[in-house]
């Protein structure tokens, strides 16, 4: 399973509506291999919709899910929203981000094992203690 993001741009001034994953839910056929629809009516800079979808792979995942959201907006509910991109967001992205937001980005590992994801104090630096 895939977690596919597809931005959507609207007119302007309009808001994604309401009913949107339910609506998304309704136009799901089979052939979609939707499992779970998430709604991100406030992300920047467009609205997303997650969609979880089946697939062998990433492409067929992102096909599917492109598929279904060119559907869902031909309805009525969705006059004038175009589909920007459907693409597996780039979760690496996210986690950096919040690094370089709280200071912690601070480059590469030191040569020691220590880096921005992992703490100075490790319970896996060597010990002092010698067998003899």
């Amino acid at each position: 399973m895939y977690l596919v993001h597809a931005r959507l741009q609207g007119p302007p001034g309009v808001a994604l509506p309401l009913e949107a994953r339910s609506l998304v839910r309704a136009q799901a056929v089979e052939d979609d291999a939707l499992e779970h629809v998430v709604a991100h009516p406030r992300a920047l800079p467009h609205p997303v919709i997650g969609l979880y979808v089946r697939a062998d792979n990433l492409a067929a995942a992102e096909s599917r899910a492109a598929r279904l959201c060119r559907r869902v907006l031909e309805r009525e509910e969705f006059s004038g929203w175009s589909l920007v991109l459907a693409e597996a967001p780039m979760v690496a992205l996210f986690y950096e981000s919040l690094l370089t937001g709280s200071g912690l980005a601070a480059g590469p590992l030191d040569g020691m094992g220590q880096g921005p994801l992992r703490p100075a104090g490790s319970s896996s630096t060597p010990s002092d203690q010698r067998r003899e």
